[in-house]
């Protein structure tokens, strides 16, 4: 949960934001980028005050209950949310070829197969393939099941530390937008996996921009 307050006409944020495999983000690694006169001409503010003459302390208070239902909103859905953000993560490591078996924390090497090369990410490729094509430009807050990620992911690349990974990463900043959420994380492994990586998620937790690198 977090609070906003306006300070020197300026946004304060304060607490803690739970992302789930994204990591929590707290005081500082919490921002809000446009300035108060650009927030006053938001969709979200605009729907909910009349943004010309409500308080500062009005438009702070508005935005805190919102953010910290998405984080509520986020909390709820939190299996499709990091189901999403694995999907992300893998997607990169098949398109790069991503040689994490030179990193002896990431790899489970009683399960790497003679030739990695060829035989860890070509042969699951249909597989990922897949999962993209039921995850892309789709919401993450519906009751509609889909498929456990992380579950498909532990059988098939069992050669990789996902527990590790998990707990290796390492939040950056979030930044709160008109109704829209952004996050930057990266690994504690040399960032061989995620470097400065981004997403921006709208209101119904689609992922909409991932960027690593």
């Amino acid at each position: 949960m977090i609070t906003i307050k306006v300070e020197d006409h300026a946004f304060v944020i304060k607490g803690t934001f739970d992302f789930g495999y994204i990591g929590t983000y707290t005081n500082e690694q919490i921002e809000i980028l446009d300035n108060l006169n650009d927030v006053r001409t938001w969709d979200l503010v605009t729907s909910g005050l009349d943004a010309q003459s409500a308080s500062d302390d009005q438009i702070a208070e508005l935005l805190e209950k919102h953010y910290n239902k998405l984080e509520h909103k986020i909390n709820e859905n939190i299996i499709s949310v990091n189901n999403n953000f694995l999907l992300n993560i893998i997607s990169d490591m098949v398109a790069c070829g991503s040689e994490f078996w030179d990193c002896d924390e990431i790899t489970i090497k009683e399960f790497m197969p003679s030739d990695p090369q060829t035989q860890v990410y070509q042969p699951k490729w249909g597989i990922i393939e897949d999962l993209e094509e039921e995850y892309t430009d789709m919401p993450n807050d519906t009751d509609v099941q889909k498929t456990d990620v992380e579950s498909v992911l532990r059988e098939h690349f069992p050669m990789i530390n996902w527990d590790k990974l998990i707990e290796g990463i390492v939040p950056e900043v979030i930044t709160l937008g008109d109704g829209n959420i952004s996050f930057q994380c990266s690994d504690n492994l040399g960032e061989i996996i995620l470097c400065s990586a981004y997403d921006d998620l709208d209101e119904h937790l689609v992922f909409t921009d991932w960027h690593n690198f």
